[in-house]
C-alpha cells in the first residue's frame, strides 16, 4: 500500500503528545488517557500504556516508506486505508487487534 505522506507527520505528531503525557505522567500529574487506544490489558497502569503506545508508534515511523506498512504484523492483511487515515500507527487487521507485537 503507498503511505500518505501526511502519516508520516501524523506519527510524528502523535509521539510528541504521547511523549508529553508520559513525561507528565511520569512527574506525577493526573493525564487524560481518552485519546489512546483501548489498553492491552484490564487495569494497564498510565505509564505502561503511554509506553506500549509510543513503542507502536515509534513502530510505525520507520515501517511508512517500507512495503509492510498498511499491512497486520500477524497475518500480513492489508489494512483499511480508512483506518489508517484516522490512526496511522495501526499495526493490525481487526481479527488481531489488541494482540501486543514485541
Amino acid at each position: 500500500m503507498m503511505a500518505d505522506p501526511a502519516w508520516k507527520s501524523a506519527l510524528l505528531h502523535k509521539g510528541q503528545d504521547v511523549a508529553g503525557l508520559l513525561e507528565a505522567v511520569l512527574s506525577g500529574k493526573d493525564v487524560d488517557l481518552a485519546s489512546l487506544p483501548v489498553p492491552f490489558g484490564p487495569g494497564q497502569d498510565p505509564e505502561l500504556r503511554l509506553r506500549n503506545f509510543l513503542d507502536q508508534i515509534d513502530r510505525a515511523i520507520p515501517a511508512v516508506n517500507t512495503d509492510a506498512y498498511g499491512r497486520c504484523e500477524f497475518c500480513g492483511v492489508e489494512l483499511d486505508r480508512g483506518a489508517l487515515q484516522q490512526q496511522p500507527w495501526l499495526a493490525t487487521c481487526p481479527v488481531h487487534a489488541g494482540r501486543w507485537i514485541s
